[in-house]
């Protein structure tokens, strides 16, 4: 069944002419399938491309702050995917005077407005690329920026869209704001805090929490920052660990399950993988960790009991990724799903339609129950 974050794009984009039913329901299909968000599934298929989506989502967010018309914002829409233009772009070749292309965002306008580093702002955009969770959520997930402060900046946002004030005096609003709120590295933020989470998941001690919270405050660092830097968690874990506290704070996740996920990703193996294009689907689910020593027999028990398996006949099927797939869901008939989920997420990756570490990720949610299909807001 279509998740509803996934209908409301789809159903807008169809409403536009950007994409027709049947791409809508092929992108479904593979959300629903992968576990991967909606828009980043219209991307994978070629109906849109990254950039496109980008500017279809500000198109909706400008839709629904009502600064400018259905029509107006549905042949600019309709322009940027023609074009592969920004929506502002689009509205100016409209003729229409565009206030969203001055660097509105929200990201760059807390970045200008010191609130949060580049660095901060690129970790925080990669956790919501991934998540397709809005930037905002992904921000409070820090433990540094309250709540409070990205509900004001979106405000000034919007009345800098409608040209009620401009953008100088707009960054300087959320500068005053941010420091009227007294920001603190390790405020709450009415998620999870991030340490928690990680002392929850048992990677982390209440100990080491402590000290890397007040280094990270001494060196004007978000915490999930310090924790990377000082090697003490990895960024695929980090990115985890923000998308599973807005799961969290969203009710769609228990802290337990949380800690599986985020458990799962710890465990990645990935080592010193050059090149992505170099490695098997049996190595995709033994870095995943789902390709334990225990399975392996369990196929090796099975193979062994055809007298025509010799050893290199073993290692070919295993080497063989619908081979491989075959003999995992004969032997784990339960694991039928999670398994043809991984193979997708695989060819997506030999495709170069998706990086390693996004599918390994994609993969240790869906290992766990999880699906970030219906995760976006």
């Amino acid at each position: 069944m279509p998740t509803q974050p996934a209908s409301r794009l789809g159903n807008l984009l169809q409403e536009f002419g950007v994409i027709t039913t049947e791409d809508c329901t092929k992108a479904e299909e593979l959300s629903d399938f992968s576990g991967l968000p909606f828009g980043k599934c219209l991307i994978l298929l070629d109906l849109i491309t990254d950039n496109d989506l980008k500017a279809v989502l500000e198109g909706q967010s400008l839709l629904r702050e009502g600064i400018f018309a259905r029509p107006v914002l549905a042949q600019a829409m309709r322009k940027v995917c023609e074009r592969h233009i920004t929506i502002g772009e689009a509205l100016l070749a409209l003729g229409e005077k565009s206030k969203t292309t001055k660097r509105t965002r929200l990201g760059e306008l807390l970045s200008d407005a010191q609130a949060i580093s580049d660095k901060q702002l690129e970790v925080a955009l990669k956790a919501a690329d991934f998540s397709s969770l809005p930037l905002g959520h992904i921000l409070t997930s820090f433990d540094a920026l309250e709540p409070q402060l990205i509900d004001q900046a979106l405000d000034i946002q919007r009345k800098i869209r409608k040209g009620e004030i401009d953008r100088p005096a707009g960054v300087e609003q959320i500068r005053q704001a941010n420091q009227a709120l007294s920001i603190k590295i390790s405020a709450g933020s009415g998620h999870f805090p991030l340490g928690e989470i990680l002392r929850f998941a048992k990677l982390l001690t209440t100990q080491q929490i402590e000290t890397a919270l007040a280094e990270a405050s001494a060196n004007k660092q978000l915490l999930g920052e310090y924790l990377v830097e000082k090697k003490l968690i990895s960024d695929e874990t980090l990115t985890a660990t923000l998308c599973v506290q807005n799961l969290i704070a969203a009710h769609l996740l228990s802290i337990d399950s949380a800690c599986d996920v985020i458990g799962s990703v710890a465990r990645f193996k990935i080592g010193g993988l050059q090149d992505e294009s170099g490695i098997n689907f049996q190595d995709f689910l033994k870095i995943s960790g789902y390709l334990t020593n225990s399975k392996l027999r369990v196929v090796m028990a099975r193979l062994s009991d055809d007298p025509t398996q010799t050893l290199d006949v073993f290692k070919q099927s295993m080497q063989n990724t619908a081979t491989l797939r075959q003999l995992l869901t004969d032997c784990f008939p339960d694991d039928t799903s999670l398994v043809n989920a991984g193979a997708v997420l695989f060819q997506l990756v030999q495709l170069k339609k998706l990086n390693l570490n996004q599918a390994l990720l994609t993969f240790a949610f869906r290992q766990n129950g999880v699906s970030l299909a219906g995760a976006a807001a």
